[in-house]
């Protein structure tokens, strides 16, 4: 309970209150419906059908092992990024930051469709082979396990870029030119020395890339066939169908738990890892007097300098430069290439994906916005993405003034409010399918915002919050002298100063909820079509460039608010720059 002076601080709790009775009510309680949804009736048979069975048996071995090939793969390729970033600046970091932010900000289903133009019969690599005589006829590429792979590797760097860069960036470049000096090759420092000091922010990034691919659907449903089915993918099967309520309660169960333990397997093994960063005290059996008696004399006596063992030849030094700018090439072309490659095959002229185009022409855009389902699902979007972009402001800024800058239990009340990040997204959408089910919100615009604003307020709270953090305590304690109020305060200065964060938490959650697939298929069906939800149905029974041509309108979606975000960071930087200069 917040005291102050012995005395429990109201106004706190006040503005603490909607946001953890959104949590309780729209979280907590829909994940608590998946258990006696699962657990009622014939429970034991139910869930002997999913253990004993070998068809859910293989798939969840299935889930388990694309999930962890997709999490190892996805980890080995973003380090090397995540180091770049950490260390970069000026404009090549502005560069580095748009290659990670702008896949993170597409909707994942217009990444996965991409796939489909790269990967099909007909796609961009059947094509490029044929033309270059490797190959006498198209390889059957899509609906395999490493397509799926692929898609889920693609979809998942931004998100591990983003866990590691926060811990690199704390790591002294010095430490790897030291162990230099000391003989070790790079491969032996990296490995040596920058992986167990990252191991912190490794175990975040697999953790959540893991969550993230086994609660995914979207991939598996695109570009797996029968033996890819993974866990989430039947779980949404289930629920669409309506075929049976319960099973697809118990199947959220067995993806939960099987989460759980493989996350906490994973958790061991990295603090296994990392444990001689925690050296203990001594051993109980050594007596301090004989600890106190050691020797050190050899500590003082010189030691002459060993001759470097690492010799490297002019050719490898000259070949290891261009390390870093080829893996740059070849990292930038594989996030970039399935957004690019829409945007021919949105003008075609051909009805299937082909690339190249045989043609082109503007017939998709046009039976585009010359549909009504698809500009009424355009709208049904644009009001749910206004709706929950207003929730999550109100909600965050007033989380963040509740928690201020001094609160002994904020630690665990920010854990509670960054959990909807850790919970499966799938997982989630049931238990809210369930419950929203019961009070009449399944297929409506209400039900829809509530489950976005759940998704979306974590991540605006935590721009709001740093935002909040960067501003000097001492303006807020000078305008109080003067005789302002509380509300005054807040009015002309912490509201000016927090503006230019809200304004990215405002972008940000426009965008997330105007992407967001997930809970917009769960929770939508006839009444209330949203562009995702009419976009996976495109997909699913229609791979024509129409869908492509929709989703390149949602990738310029993506780029003019990423542009209007730097836009508003780099003008407040310039009047910063220009005020402090009048000042001088």
């Amino acid at each position: 309970m917040m005291r102050r002076s012995g005395v429990i601080d109201w106004g706190r709790l006040s503005l603490l209150a909607p946001a953890f009775l959104l949590l309780l009510l729209a979280f907590a309680l829909p994940l608590l419906a998946i258990v006696p949804e699962a657990f009622g009736g014939d429970a034991v048979g139910r869930f002997l059908r999913i253990f004993e069975s070998p068809v859910y048996r293989t798939v969840i071995w299935t889930t388990v092992r694309i999930s962890l090939e997709a999490t190892a793969i996805t980890l080995v390729v973003s380090f090397p990024l995540a180091w770049l970033l950490s260390r970069a600046s000026g404009v090549k970091g502005l560069l580095l930051g748009l290659l990670v932010l702008v896949p993170f900000l597409t909707s994942v289903l217009v990444r996965t469709f991409a796939w489909l133009a790269i990967l099909g019969q007909r796609g961009l690599v059947n094509a490029t082979l044929l033309s270059l005589g490797l190959i006498s006829e198209p390889l059957p590429l899509l609906f395999s396990e490493p397509a799926v792979v692929l898609a889920l590797v693609h979809s998942s760097i931004p998100m591990m870029v983003f866990a590691l860069v926060t811990v690199l960036r704390r790591i002294d470049g010095r430490i790897l030119l030291a162990a230099h000096t000391l003989g070790a090759n790079p491969l032996r420092a990296w490995i040596g020395i920058l992986v167990p000091l990252a191991i912190r922010g490794i175990q975040s990034g697999v953790t959540i890339i893991f969550l993230f691919t086994m609660a995914s659907f979207i991939a598996p449903a695109f570009l797996g066939n029968q033996r890819q089915q993974m866990l989430a993918q039947v779980i949404q099967s289930e629920i669409e169908t309506g075929a049976d309520w319960a099973f697809a309660a118990a199947l959220g169960i067995a993806l939960a738990v099987t989460a759980t333990i493989i996350v906490v397997a994973l958790s061991t093994l990295a603090r296994y890892f990392s444990r001689w960063q925690r050296p203990g005290s001594l051993p109980p059996t050594l007596p301090q007097q004989q600890a106190r008696n050691v020797n050190k004399a050899l500590l003082r006596q010189p030691v002459a300098q060993p001759a470097s063992r690492l010799r490297i030849p002019a050719t490898w030094r000259f070949a290891a430069r261009l390390v870093e700018p080829a893996y740059l090439c070849v990292i930038s072309v594989f996030i970039l290439l399935p957004l690019v490659v829409l945007i021919p095959v949105s003008f075609s002229s051909a009805d299937v994906l082909i690339f190249p185009p045989p043609g082109y022409s503007m017939r998709w855009f046009e039976k585009i916005l010359g549909s009504p389902e698809w500009v009424a699902a355009a709208l049904t979007s644009l009001r749910i993405g206004a709706a929950t972009c207003v929730a999550t402001l109100v909600l965050a800024t007033l989380t963040v003034l509740g928690f201020g800058r001094h609160f002994r239990f904020q630690g665990a009340l920010e854990t509670i409010v960054l959990s909807p990040l850790t919970v499966p997204s799938v997982v989630f959408a049931l238990g809210a399918y369930l419950t929203f089910a019961r009070v009449g919100l399944v297929d409506t615009e209400a039900g829809i915002v509530i489950a976005h604003t759940v998704l979306i307020f974590p991540v605006v709270y935590l721009v709001a919050s740093a935002t909040y953090s960067s501003i000097d305590p001492w303006l807020s304690l000078a305008a109080a002298s003067l005789g302002a109020n509380p509300w005054r305060i807040f009015r002309t200065v912490v509201f000016p100063l927090l503006l230019p964060g809200l304004a990215i938490g405002a972008l940000l959650a426009m965008l997330l909820s105007f992407d967001e697939s997930v809970a917009s298929i769960f929770l939508s069906d006839l009444s209330v079509k949203t562009l995702p939800r009419k976009l996976w149905e495109g997909i699913r029974f229609n791979t024509s460039p129409e869908s492509a041509a929709v989703s390149v309108m949602l990738l310029g979606v993506t780029c003019v608010v990423v542009i209007t975000g730097m836009a508003v960071v780099l003008g407040r930087r310039k009047n910063a720059l220009l005020t402090l200069q009048a000042r001088s």
